[in-house]
């Protein structure tokens, strides 16, 4: 495809496209983007992406979870029509990833996830007469967070922070991510930081030296770090809760960004001369907390939340409708 134009991979009969390997649904789109870049996007009816979106993202089910599948497939289907068209300056509606909704191939499709969304086809979750921004995440920690915790933005009634418990019990509390514990030397720690923070735009003393303390100086409502002040020999970075995942990349992989900023943070220090050794980080849940917990509904299943029960608990005040 030459720049400005489009072409169209079209299957015939029931044949199916390829790509990387992999096996799609639909129609290829071919052309090259505003960055100049060649780019692959494919085209589909909404219940056939519904399809490849829901194993991605609840994972795998069971008959006893199939209630948690369910949600999911109407949590993904309003998303997709509110966000639809969120990518338009890139060429398409939403990216196949975390960044929007992880969308995969034939061969990651599964008959129950299948089940979820062919049982709840046309079901939309609405607030006052429109699908909603039904955001979600891996584990909240017991604990979700308001919607503008998470991005810039106003606040929405039903992206609420609550509790996400029944009695003494958090609903994700079974998810590997509900407590985690990562650990930086201080050198590390500090490198890690200015590297992020030069790739973030975050500003920065010019030399930071050897970390002396880091604060939390602020949270959210839900507990979760709004505002983190690094304390160098050099100077302070102060870094924003929206971009903290960001910068505190986990150790040993600078490509993973932190699971939460539902944390605590220690320095280690040597006991004689309490120079800083290490940054230990106590964290919970996996993602931003916003919306549906994904392994808390998974929770709610078990205990026989029906779809319908698990998204108002999630999205509190909205109402589930099949519109088609």
């Amino acid at each position: 495809a030459a720049p400005g134009e489009t072409l169209w991979i079209q299957p015939v009969g029931d044949a199916r496209l390829g790509w990387n390997e992999k096996t799609w649904r639909g129609q290829f789109k071919v052309f090259v983007n505003a960055r100049g870049k060649l780019t692959l996007a494919t085209r589909v009816p909404l219940e056939t992406y519904m399809i490849g979106v829901v194993p991605g993202e609840i994972g795998a089910l069971s008959e006893t979870l199939l209630q948690a599948g369910r949600a999911q497939a109407i949590a993904a289907r309003s998303y997709s029509l509110f966000y639809r068209g969120r990518r338009a300056a890139e060429g398409f509606d939403l990216y196949g990833t975390v960044e929007d909704q992880v969308y995969g191939p034939v061969e990651s499709e599964r008959e129950l996830a299948t089940r979820c969304v062919t049982t709840t086809r046309g079901e939309l979750a609405l607030y006052d007469g429109a699908p909603i921004r039904a955001n979600y995440c891996s584990t909240c920690g017991g604990i979700t967070a308001d919607v503008d915790e998470g991005w810039p933005t106003p606040p929405i009634p039903y992206l609420v922070s609550h509790r996400d418990r029944r009695g003494a019990q958090d609903y994700c509390a079974a998810s590997p991510h509900y407590r985690w514990r990562e650990e930086w030397p201080a050198a590390d720690f500090v490198a890690g930081v200015v590297a992020q923070a030069d790739a973030e735009g975050i500003p920065r003393p010019p030399e930071v030296g050897d970390l002396v303390d880091t604060r939390v100086l602020s949270r959210t409502n839900s507990g979760r770090v709004w505002e983190l002040e690094v304390v160098t020999s050099r100077g302070v970075v102060k870094v924003p809760g929206y971009r903290l995942r960001w910068l505190l990349r986990r150790p040993g992989n600078v490509r993973s960004i932190l699971r939460s900023n539902l944390i605590k943070i220690d320095v280690r220090r040597d006991p004689a001369t309490r120079k800083a050794l290490a940054v230990v980080v106590s964290g919970a849940g996996s993602g931003h907390g916003v919306g549906l917990c994904q392994t808390g509904a998974l929770g709610m299943a078990r205990d026989r939340a029906t779809a319908e029960q698990i998204l108002r608990h999630y999205y509190r005040g909205t109402e589930i409708r099949k519109l088609y």
